[in-house]
């Protein structure tokens, strides 16, 4: 398939109207008219995931931060971005990033984070995502998130506190606890979240799980190379962890 068509496919998965004005979604790098029969998706292109898109033959990344963020003004190759990027370019390898609006799709990242915590009939706008789960103590619920979603997920809270109705919001979304407070949540699931935001909605009485900004992203991923795989026909693999760092 050709690079333009699939892009087309990505953007109605992820439509280019719903990225922020600041961020850079979109094809980064390569040749629209290349031919692409192999993707990987994965939350950053690191040389981890550049290394396992040659091994594997993959003539498109798809990545959900991008890696150009703000204005390059050099391509230099000892320096991170410029190194990856020349690798990428010698390699005819195309690179297209997929972040705020697949964090706010329907079916992107949070949808796919409330499905992950539990939540049964989520809703939500833009970032956040509200829902019930079973009724359990706060201390329950930690265990279900950690066998959910991986990693060493921080409490912040009362462990005896009973939850039903809980709020999620991917990455960097702490600010979205005061949302999630007017959508009459008990209990916030996010990836990172600042300091005075934590002490305030504890004091609200919300609380607070703090999944780290890889674990609370990284559940989307298979869903997107399923559904790219679905749209397409190409072969699309998910890179879940071990690729970051090789």
């Amino acid at each position: 398939m050709k690079l333009h068509l699939l892009m087309a496919v990505l953007e109605a998965i992820a439509p280019q109207e719903l990225t922020e004005p600041w961020d850079n979604s979109g094809l980064l790098c390569g040749d629209p008219q290349a031919e692409i029969k192999r993707a990987l998706c994965c939350l950053d292109a690191t040389a981890g995931v550049l290394k396992k898109a040659e091994e594997s033959g993959a003539e498109l990344i798809i990545a959900h931060h991008p890696l150009i963020f703000e204005g390059l003004k050099t391509l230099r190759e000892d320096r991170y971005e410029g190194a990856l990027l020349a690798r990428l370019i010698r390699g005819r390898r195309a690179l297209y990033a997929m972040h705020t609006n697949l964090d706010r799709a329907p079916g992107g990242v949070n949808d796919c984070l409330a499905e992950a915590c539990g939540l049964q009939s989520a809703a939500g706008s833009g970032f956040l995502r509200l829902g019930e789960i079973a009724p359990q103590s706060a201390e329950a619920y930690l265990g279900l998130l950690r066998a959910a979603l991986g990693g060493e997920i921080a409490f912040y809270g009362d462990p005896g506190a009973a939850l039903q109705r809980v709020a999620v919001s991917s990455g960097a979304g702490g600010e979205g606890y005061l949302e999630a407070l007017r959508g009459g949540a008990q209990a916030f699931v996010t990836g990172e979240m600042r300091h005075h935001e934590i002490l305030r909605a504890l004091g609200a009485g919300l609380q607070v799980y703090l999944a780290g900004h890889f674990h609370s992203e990284r559940v989307a991923l298979p869903a997107l190379a399923a559904e790219i795989a679905r749209r397409t026909g190409i072969e699309a693999l998910p890179c879940m962890g071990e690729e970051y760092l090789t």
